[in-house]
């Protein structure tokens, strides 16, 4: 019989050295056997939910594991009754009593009660459950060794809860949410499940308000404690840039990349891998958002939730949201290993400009600071996908085969003049009277 009540008074019982008798129907376990609840949070990874798309399928519900011709389900109801319970056939309970401890109901019907998997198992996919074995799974689901996994609870409770963590939804019966909270993490460390910072931040609050703090150390699970799921590797960021249109374009589809090599060589000029960021989101990465502009025909990028709402709602006319581009993490994020993508605005170009080049960032600073407008650092990448600065090569000379006529503004103009100037000076003659500033009666000239 389990009894999460009991177990609560015994948990009060150790942590203020018991006032009366220990309790006769279980002998509390030695102080060895329990762990605060908080040191077990600790150890748990903090991720964001996998977008590993969900099969239930997979985890092998309601198994007779054991071989005693119980399915889980009734397995639980054997274990969770109160009284003695009523069997038919081989295994089919028709009775007993069940308490509900999500809403402090008691029922005696088990048509009215549902199995529930604490942490549902939709939840535990996102969590990890998606990169284990299909052992594991069906050892999860049909997890009756440890009383925590699965409970019984009114079917519409249950219902409600759906795959819910902490954060979104807690028991009804506020004297045993700390018990629900503390289950949940013993349940999340024995199979080795992450948590998601909203969900951990929930559960510390929750906490800091329970009398007892400690649960039973869980056991390992009899299929093995799962491993943490690899970490994805991130790919290819590539990207293009149009002297047509005075804008740069990034993808990280090989795909993509081909097609616009193959079919608009002239417009869009290829430049190869800049960085690398992640399709799928990691622990401690955001997501990047991507917008395209068909009247500036070129992309817009941010990582700032609150500025891709003010474009939606201002420029639904002007830029179409494209939903996330890639993952990446914050601009004031300490992980280790990563560089900032700095971000430029051109009011003559009507572009934004991207690099996580640190002397491409400089020379634009320091070249076209009258173009381009630093923005500041918008997110981070990983610095292994950073190519190293390959020496600048010089090109040919073009001669005097330019008029400011030919360039439809001063940006245009600005980059033919500042690629050739340091090695042929003004060899197209576009800078009048000699102050640095070719084409100045072009739109966008200083």
């Amino acid at each position: 019989m389990r009894n999460r009540v009991l177990v609560a008074a015994l948990v009060t019982a150790i942590v203020t050295t018991a006032l009366t008798p220990s309790v006769a129907l279980a002998a509390p376990p030695t102080s060895a056997e329990w762990v605060p609840v908080a040191t077990l949070l600790d150890q748990l990874r903090v991720e964001a939910p996998s977008t590993v798309k969900y099969n239930r399928d997979q985890f092998f519900e309601g198994a007779d594991l054991d071989g005693d011709g119980c399915r889980t389900r009734q397995e639980v109801l054997l274990e969770e009754t109160d009284i003695p319970a009523t069997v038919t056939g081989v295994c089919t309970v028709t009775a007993g009593q069940w308490f509900s401890y999500y809403d402090n109901v008691i029922h005696i019907d088990p048509a009215a009660v549902e199995m529930d998997h604490l942490v549902a198992l939709k939840e535990a996919w996102v969590s990890g459950a998606w990169a284990w074995t299909d052992a594991q799974r069906q050892g999860y689901s049909n997890d009756v060794d440890d009383y925590r996994t699965l409970t019984m609870v009114t079917a519409a409770v249950n219902t409600a809860k759906a795959d819910k963590d902490p954060a979104s939804w807690l028991p009804s019966y506020g004297p045993m949410r700390c018990t629900y909270v503390s289950e949940w993490v013993a349940v999340k460390w024995r199979w080795n499940l992450s948590v998601d910072p909203a969900e951990k931040d929930a559960i510390q609050t929750l906490l800091t308000e329970c009398s007892w703090r400690d649960t039973p150390l869980p056991a390992v699970p009899t299929v093995g404690r799962p491993s943490a799921p690899p970490l994805p590797e991130p790919v290819a960021v590539y990207r293009f840039w149009s002297p047509v249109y005075q804008g740069h374009f990034f993808t990280t589809d090989p795909t993509e990349r081909d097609q616009i090599i193959a079919r608009w060589p002239v417009v869009w000029t290829y430049e190869g891998q800049r960085y690398t960021a992640f399709t799928t989101q990691v622990a401690g990465t955001i997501p990047l958002y991507r917008f395209w502009s068909t009247q500036y025909s070129g992309h817009f990028y941010t990582a700032d939730p609150a500025e891709r709402a003010a474009v939606i709602a201002k420029w639904p006319n002007i830029w179409k949201d494209e939903g996330v581009a890639y993952y990446v993490y914050p601009a004031n994020s300490a992980q280790p290993d990563t560089v900032p993508v700095a971000r430029f605005w051109s009011s003559s170009a009507a572009h934004h400009f991207y690099t996580a080049d640190a002397a491409e960032r400089d020379a634009v600073l320091a070249k076209w600071w009258r173009v381009w407008s630093h923005e500041g650092d918008e997110f981070r990448v990983p610095s292994s996908g950073v190519p190293s600065p390959r020496p600048p090569q010089q090109p040919g000379n073009p001669g005097d085969t330019r008029n400011c006529t030919d360039f439809p503004n001063y940006a245009a103009a600005k980059e033919w003049f500042d690629r050739y100037y340091p090695y042929y000076g003004d060899v197209a003659k576009l800078d009048f009277n000699n102050d640095g500033v070719p084409c100045e009666s072009l739109p966008g000239a200083p």
